[in-house]
């Protein structure tokens, strides 16, 4: 028999030895709960980072810029409106002219929806669109490649927003800028609000007389041709008066009534001298570095040249009105070729689009003549033949 005090002894050790048990079941209970709920903690905050970083990667990709459709199926370019667009000035090896052929005309003679009285000076926009001076129709008319008519600014007048025979365009994104040659003025206006102004000299010694010519320099200067005036003008893109070059003569910084101009990526800026059947050239900072061309028939000659434009290889392309046709040059002034088709009778203004084709307004018949410049292929270089 076990004694009553060993029993109780027996049972008290019995006693301690549970709660230490329950003890540790307890604390390995708090220890797995604890283990748990930091797991659970550590899980959300990697869901948690997970979720930013996915977001961020998706607003990333979503801001990427994307080419907004035409509605035909060709990509209109994204523009940031405060950027210009400028070609590059890397050199690159330039492509010969192989040739120029003949492919269409655009619009007739007439006063409605793309036809044409008299037009003058056109450009093309970043879309492709051709905007012309419509001057016997005091208009600008702009209309698509191929020749359906798009819109129309302006009416005959002498209010902010109407013309009197208007003779020029150029474009600086959204901005067009119209040369009022019957209003001795320039006017410009946004393409969204359409609201036009009168670019306004700050002295008399820069009113204009009949300006016939206005363009758009490489970091979006204003340049005018006064015609009248026998100068050109340049303004800074906020339209305050620069440089003002030339006076009437015959000399080497004398004009005789020019109408355009041209500049190209360097800066350098090349004069169309109608009176004088020259071409003349100035650097950036406006010195007269050279010019060519005389009276007469042959290569290299003119006859009352009216506009010209410059395509992606500066090439210069010359209107050669008094010889009914079209001569290339290079920027140096060296003549590379001549073009011209039987029904053109009076060209005038000239445009070049991306991919070689010229657009050439004549002013006898009352539209516009497109031709296509074939260039020699180069698989060495980052050259391509026009399509």
């Amino acid at each position: 028999m076990v004694s009553k005090q060993r029993l109780f002894s027996n049972l008290e050790c019995s006693g301690i030895n549970n709660k230490l048990i329950r003890n540790r079941k307890g604390s390995a209970l708090r220890t797995s709960i604890l283990l748990f709920i930091s797991i659970k903690t550590e899980s959300k905050k990697l869901l948690y980072c997970g979720t930013i970083f996915l977001c961020v990667a998706l607003l990333g990709f979503m801001s990427c810029t994307v080419p907004v459709p035409d509605g035909v199926g060709n990509p209109r370019p994204t523009i940031t409106p405060n950027v210009d667009i400028v070609p590059s000035i890397r050199a690159r090896e330039i492509p010969p002219i192989l040739g120029v052929r003949y492919i269409k005309t655009l619009g007739r003679t007439g006063q409605g929806a793309g036809e044409f009285l008299m037009p003058m000076g056109l450009v093309i926009d970043a879309y492709g669109q051709l905007y012309v001076a419509d001057a016997g129709n005091n208009r600008v008319q702009v209309i698509d490649t191929n020749g359906n008519f798009v819109s129309e600014f302006g009416s005959y007048g002498w209010r902010e927003g109407e013309f009197d025979y208007p003779n020029d365009v150029a474009l600086s994104l959204d901005t067009i800028y119209v040369a009022d040659t019957g209003n001795n003025r320039v006017q410009y206006c946004n393409l969204i609000n359409r609201i036009f102004y009168p670019i306004t000299p700050i002295s008399e010694d820069l009113q204009f007389e009949s300006p016939e010519g206005v363009s758009i320099g490489r970091n979006g200067e204003v340049y005018v041709v006064d015609t009248f005036n026998h100068r050109w003008v340049q303004f800074s893109r906020n339209l305050v008066p620069g440089l003002a070059m030339g006076r009437f003569g015959s000399g080497r910084e004398q004009f005789w009534n020019p109408t355009d101009l041209v500049v190209n990526p360097h800066g350098n800026v090349y004069v169309v001298d109608t009176g004088n059947h020259r071409i003349v050239s100035y650097d950036f900072s406006g010195n007269p570095t050279r010019s060519w061309g005389e009276e007469g028939r042959e290569l290299g000659q003119f006859r009352e040249p009216k506009r010209l434009a410059i395509d992606t290889w500066s090439y210069l392309y010359v209107t050669d009105s008094g010889n009914r046709r079209i001569q290339v040059f290079t920027s140096e002034g060296r003549a590379v070729i001549e073009f011209t088709v039987k029904t053109l009778l009076n060209p005038c203004g000239i445009a070049v689009s991306q991919k070689g084709q010229v657009f050439v307004s004549d002013t006898n018949a009352g539209d516009i003549k497109v031709f296509q410049v074939i260039f020699k292929k180069n698989s060495t270089s980052d050259t391509k033949e026009a399509e």
